[in-house]
């Protein structure tokens, strides 16, 4: 049942606009990361820039700004959809719970990160060689992709909470975009060592064995421990905001309006 859920939500996507503006959006951190380097002055550019600082560069744009915008727009944008193409009244009769369709979404949305991280991969392995960027290996490729694929899947997760309590009203999935630029923006100016640990944008770093040093100015690792708990309380917290989901007020209306009907006699009207 989940499985084929699933599978309805990519078919949904095929169909949105929305996807490709993910596909722009998971592009240009690897873009970023080349006009950086270009335009910075000589005493803020990365020494021997290769392949590896690249994907680094990369993996640091798509944390901190790209994969928490674009998880949250789309995954709210999906969830949303059922309000605003007024389905969720036809689905809710049937027997699938509203925090069951949450859930399907949510899953749906996950895969679909781990997929644009792949992405996002593909596209800084392209920009670097066209770049002619040195230091082209097969250890920095897998190196690039496991991290580039863990973050993926460790960012959304961080950003998890947010898409679920955005899911609560119809219309509020922007707010929702806007805190999640927010909390990843803010990750940049975490120094503390037991803060980054915790804070769940930057413990998919500490987990995947990201360094952060060229970016933070740190060079004391983040305690692994302490972000795999922050990480299993961002997945406990969004499971219990997901069960205590319940439609709107107005869905709501639409479904008991529907129930009603089956028992009117013909010619009879609802109050």
């Amino acid at each position: 049942m989940m499985l084929r859920m699933i599978k309805t939500e990519f078919e949904k996507l095929k169909r949105l606009h929305i996807l490709l503006i993910g596909l722009i959006g998971m592009a240009f951190p690897a873009i970023l990361s080349i006009f950086t380097q270009a335009v910075v002055t000589e005493e803020g550019k990365v020494e021997n820039f290769d392949f590896s600082a690249l994907f680094n560069s990369s993996i640091w744009n798509n944390v901190t700004i790209f994969m928490p915008v674009i998880f949250t727009l789309i995954g709210g944008y999906l969830i949303n959809r059922e309000y605003t193409d007024n389905t969720l009244k036809n689905i809710l009769p049937v027997p699938v719970s509203f925090q069951r369709l949450l859930f399907g979404k949510l899953l749906a949305m996950g895969t679909l990160s781990v997929l644009f991280g792949f992405y996002s991969y593909t596209v800084t392995l392209i920009v670097g060689l066209f770049s002619g960027i040195p230091g082209l290996n097969a250890g920095v490729l897998f190196t690039g992709l496991l991290q580039m694929l863990g973050i993926s899947l460790f960012t959304y997760i961080a950003v998890l909470p947010i898409i679920a309590v955005s899911s609560r009203k119809p219309g509020i999935f922007m707010g929702g975009v806007i805190a999640a630029f927010l909390f990843g923006y803010s990750a940049m100016f975490i120094k503390n060592v037991t803060m980054r640990s915790l804070y769940p944008i930057l413990s998919g770093l500490t987990v995947m064995g990201f360094d952060t040093g060229t970016f933070m100015n740190t060079t004391e690792p983040g305690n692994l421990t302490l972000s795999i708990a922050a990480l299993t309380v961002m997945l406990v917290l969004t499971a219990v905001l997901v069960m205590l989901a319940y439609p709107s007020q107005a869905a709501s209306k639409s479904k008991k309006h529907k129930t009603a009907g089956m028992f009117l006699r013909p010619g009879q009207k609802g109050r």
